[in-house]
């Protein structure tokens, strides 16, 4: 009976191929735009949950968030390092981390922080950098894998995307981060002092007023509290307060509570998610319109051929099993091969899911792709289902 629906499907193979594709491209997009959603939620939200409050220039709070937790976009600006050590005296406090952005190594961030910004990374190779030393990175798994970087290996910075601007000290690799398929996996970490001494020697003049002079200063201040109401107490102490230098330089600094401002993110977001789930339905539902016309054509002109069948002996049973298991073989190969294609647009959806700070991971599946895919599959066996059980009924010589 199999051999026999493979011959089958090998002949109306024009009519196999219309509908494998209506399947591929129904549940494709769905599984696709699912994973894909969740992920980027989840991404955002388990890396928002990190810290109590952020310390930083003032501007734009989303863009505060976005640098300091997933390393988008560009930094806010700078402030004086003097707002660390006034937070780490304070006693309602837990954790102080500095933060700064500056150059990048290939196209890859490099951030100067403190170890503990890696407290809940694994480092695969090597350890991590001496916080009292300088020109020591930690690299994300990604830099390691796509530059071919070893323990051990020296790296250059450079002003510049294109890599033209090159700074003249290296910075040697002493560790590598397990993959955690986060932003992490794309960053280079080093000592907050190593892009103040990068910055500090061997620029001229005017390139250092360029880059924003990185000496003793400080692009945010991710901080830690002891409970949510010190939290508040301390946005609304540093937001709008303004820092005067001993030079007589001031800025304006603010705060933010960053689950705060990724809901309202995620929220903005979620009306674009709600968008992309309803033009799936569409395509969802149009296809299933065509993969039930294309399949009862098929069994209209697949009637001579039963007729046939009966006439040599074979029950209608038998045949209804036949049509049955061609169709179910044609629908399980369809939603194998859209699962596949799903991963595939993952892989190429990747650098634009980057920018929002998160890193896809092809081997993540939820549940609910499942049932996108046997939905769909059942949907695809179903009007063969309906057929056959109509033929039965109005066959009057049926066993």
């Amino acid at each position: 009976m199999l051999k026999f629906a493979l011959k089958n499907m090998a002949i109306k193979k024009v009519q196999i191929l219309l509908i494998v594709l209506s399947i591929v491209i129904s549940a494709g997009i769905s599984v696709l735009a699912f994973n894909v959603a969740t992920q980027v939620d989840e991404g955002i939200v388990n890396n928002a949950g990190y810290y109590s409050v952020i310390v930083g220039p003032a501007g734009s709070n989303t863009q505060l968030a976005m640098n300091t937790m997933y390393f988008t976009d560009t930094p806010v600006g700078t402030i004086p390092y003097s707002v660390v050590s006034s937070l780490q005296q304070d006693s309602r406090v837990t954790t102080v981390i500095p933060f700064a952005m500056a150059d990048n190594y290939n196209g890859y961030s490099v951030v100067g922080t403190a170890p503990d910004f890696l407290k809940d990374k694994t480092v695969r190779q090597g350890a991590m950098f001496d916080p009292t030393g300088t020109m020591q990175a930690v690299v994300g798994s990604n830099i390691a894998k796509y530059n071919n970087l070893s323990v051990g290996d020296v790296i250059y910075t450079s002003h510049s995307a294109s890599g033209s601007e090159l700074h003249t000290q290296g910075i040697t690799v002493v560790g590598i981060l397990e993959e955690s398929h986060s932003s992490y996996d794309n960053v280079v970490f080093t000592q907050l002092k190593t892009l103040w001494e990068m910055h500090e020697h061997g620029e001229e003049e005017e390139e250092e007023a360029e880059h924003h002079e990185m000496h003793a200063m400080v692009c945010a201040v991710l901080v830690n509290t002891k409970n949510p109401g010190c939290a508040m107490q301390l946005v609304q102490e540093y937001d709008g307060k303004i820092i005067t230098e001993e030079d007589g330089d001031s800025c304006t600094l603010q705060a933010i509570e960053p689950m705060s401002v990724i809901r309202d993110v995620l929220n903005d977001a979620d009306d674009t998610k709600y968008i992309v789930f309803v033009l799936c339905a569409v395509i969802l539902i149009m296809n299933i319109m065509i993969i039930s016309i294309i399949t009862l054509l098929n069994m209209y002109h697949s009637a001579k051929e039963i007729s046939l069948m009966r006439l040599i002996g074979i029950s209608m049973k038998r045949i209804n099993l036949l049509y049955i298991i061609q169709n179910s073989l044609m629908g399980l190969c369809s939603v194998l091969l859209a699962f596949g294609v799903s991963r595939a647009c993952m892989l190429l959806m990747n650098d634009y899911v980057e920018s929002m700070g998160v890193v896809l991971n092809m081997s993540k599946v939820y549940p609910m792709e499942f049932v996108i895919l046997l939905a769909v599959f059942a949907i695809s066996v179903l009007p063969t289902v309906i057929w056959t059980f109509a033929m039965s009924r109005k066959d009057s010589i049926s066993e």
